[in-house]
């Protein structure tokens, strides 16, 4: 995991992002060209040679890997930061992690809380697959939340954050249409 960014379902302002050093130098190209599509390190290097993952060709993974090794938080203080924060945001609410797909995001935070920050985890148990959650709601086995069709209005592409936030504008209207079956 090279970043990661939360916001709160019903108040997107609130947000927490944070981009990581790496604990390897060892890579998966192709997850890479997706993953360092919004990093906001890169953003002032972007145009020189190796740091720009939409020219694919001429990426270099191990340059952004040194950038993020300059630049990136220490995952043990990031996921510290990051259970604070959760539990300071949802006081009164049981803190509830919501991703789409969960199987893909869930994992990566529960891996790092454990090996990083164990008592800092403020999940527990509580995940929503939001995808699961909306298939209930249109009561069909078929679907995403894509099929809302929400204006997909991010900048960067593929930016942790903006993903987050781009996910909690879509859980918002399923929580809408949930309230409306009542």
């Amino acid at each position: 995991m090279i970043s990661f960014g939360a916001c709160v379902v019903g108040d997107i302002g609130q947000q927490f992002y944070r981009e990581l050093k790496p604990i390897t130098q060892n890579f998966e190209k192709e997850a890479m060209l997706v993953g360092c599509l919004g990093l906001r390190c890169l953003e002032d290097i972007l145009h020189r040679d190796g740091y720009d993952p939409r020219l694919k060709r001429s990426f270099k993974p191990e340059l952004v890997l040194d950038v993020l090794l300059q630049k990136g938080e220490e995952p043990a203080r990031a996921m510290n930061e990051f259970g604070l924060w959760v539990t300071q945001t949802t006081q009164g609410y049981t803190p509830v992690l919501a991703a789409a797909p969960l199987s893909f995001d869930g994992p990566f935070i529960f891996w790092y809380f454990g090996n990083f920050a164990p008592s800092a985890n403020p999940f527990g148990y509580n995940v929503a697959d939001m995808d699961s959650v909306y298939r209930c709601v249109i009561r069909s086995t078929k679907g995403t939340m894509r099929d809302l069709n929400i204006p997909d209005n991010r900048k960067p592409p593929h930016n942790a954050l903006e993903d987050a936030i781009y996910q909690a504008q879509e859980f918002e209207v399923v929580f809408e249409m949930m309230k409306q079956k009542k």
